[in-house]
């Protein structure tokens, strides 16, 4: 199992480990705030975040062992933020010949014009069409590869 869960690209590893992490640290919580204030009331929303992650977890590692995802890779065109915080709301990557307009939902930093995008998502996932683009709502893993000086060239 060990062997095929280090063939799953980086990205994926990384949520997997992630979202198993968080769940067990909120069983954890649940435990203790079962032994230390007896109150089950007040644990079970630590339950059921750990379940709800734990599930999520399995699932997104059974979608990848399977292959159930696409990789998607692409060139930053463009970087929208939000008003007031600067955070990164959506991200613009040319394809080939179409533009792909991506919500981010983890923070970013230093996310540059140039940059190579590599998006995984479902390969149930819908793609809709936007403004002579297409827009994806959801993905697995998002990872970002600076582009180094020289190596980026037109096209």
């Amino acid at each position: 199992m060990r062997e095929r869960f280090k063939q799953l690209p980086e990205a994926l590893q990384k949520q997997v480990l992630t979202r198993f992490g968080i769940g067990v640290l909120f069983l954890l919580l649940f435990l203790i705030i079962v032994f230390c204030f007896r109150d089950l009331y007040l644990s079970l929303p630590c339950l059921l975040f750990a379940g709800f992650l734990i599930v999520s977890g399995g699932c997104l590692f059974y979608n990848g062992l399977m292959g159930r995802f696409v990789r998607i890779q692409g060139i930053c065109k463009q970087v929208e933020t939000t008003g007031i915080r600067k955070r990164i709301r959506y991200i613009y990557i040319t394809m080939e010949q179409s533009v792909v307009k991506l919500p981010v939902r983890q923070r970013m930093k230093n996310l540059a014009v140039g940059d190579t995008i590599i998006i995984y998502l479902s390969d149930r996932e819908p793609v809709y069409e936007q403004d002579n683009g297409y827009l994806v709502c959801s993905y697995f893993a998002l990872e970002r590869k600076k582009e180094e000086k020289g190596q980026h060239g037109n096209g």
